[in-house]
């Protein structure tokens, strides 16, 4: 298996002193793309299986399924789409996704003829034995993999 997924859970306190945990399980992350058959192929050599095609009237959206984590790639009609600019590491927002693996070299060594990696596993500064692999998807969402 190449990714691992883990339910979310969320335990909150109240300012007032009262425990309150709420069970919370993220049910998708949406990401809209340029090309949806080109994106469904790639998350699929992540081991995401395409689920199904929804063609709405402004819109098609994939859902694409690996163990708990769903997620769906949205394609807008052609000129409907707007880009920005490259996301700097002090921009405020949503930064990256990723995805746990048992084996990172055994993962890297698999994938390097099908995904272009930002570089080879490098060591996370301060965490400990923990390793990343840095790389995007083709619509530039950063992703990385992450071995404890």
């Amino acid at each position: 298996m190449i990714l691992s997924s883990l339910p979310l859970y969320i335990e909150s306190s109240s300012s007032i002193g009262v425990e309150n945990t709420l069970k919370i399980n993220i049910d998708h992350i949406l990401i809209v793309v340029k090309d949806l058959e080109d994106t469904i192929s790639f998350y699929q050599h992540l081991g995401f299986k395409h689920l199904e095609t929804i063609k709405r009237p402004n819109d098609t959206v994939g859902v694409i399924k690996k163990d708990n984590l769903m997620i769906e790639l949205m394609q807008l009609p052609m000129g409907d789409e707007t880009y920005r600019a490259p996301r700097k590491n002090s921009d405020l927002g949503f930064r990256h996704i990723g995805f746990r693996v048992e084996n990172l070299q055994e993962v890297y060594e698999t994938l390097k003829d099908k995904i272009q990696f930002d570089g080879p596993p490098v060591h996370s500064a301060g965490r400990g034995d923990r390793k990343l692999l840095f790389f995007k998807d083709p619509n530039g969402v950063e992703l990385h993999f992450i071995q404890e």
